[in-house]
């Protein structure tokens, strides 16, 4: 027995909670815009690893969620400091910072 999957690699995960059986423009918008957020991540040279990514998608908008740990309080990019909603520090593995990138909203919702 041979089971054929077709699984689209991603560098994080997508949590889509509004419950629709197949995936919709409003999905791949979404995924087509975090692909290139986590593109332009890769690209950066500071001394961030990104530890966890999500893609949350809800009735109302789209956001990413990154988790990025640092030896420094460095950010990703500095471009990212209005995305910034916390950050922890551990003495052994160093400072976690959680970025919250809104990418789409519903304009009747807002």
């Amino acid at each position: 027995m041979v089971a054929q999957v077709n699984i689209q690699m991603m560098n994080y995960i997508v949590h889509d909670t509004r419950g629709l059986h197949e995936n919709d423009v409003v999905y791949y918008t979404a995924v087509e815009i975090a692909d290139e957020i986590m593109k332009g991540i890769d690209r950066l040279t500071y001394s961030n690893t990104i530890d966890f990514a999500t893609l949350f998608i809800a009735s109302s908008r789209a956001q990413l969620i990154i988790l990025a740990r640092s030896f420094d309080e460095e950010l990703i990019a500095p471009a990212f400091r209005s995305t910034l909603r916390g950050v922890s520090f551990d003495t052994e593995s160093g400072y976690l910072q959680k970025c919250v990138i809104p990418m789409l909203e519903n304009e009747s919702e807002a």
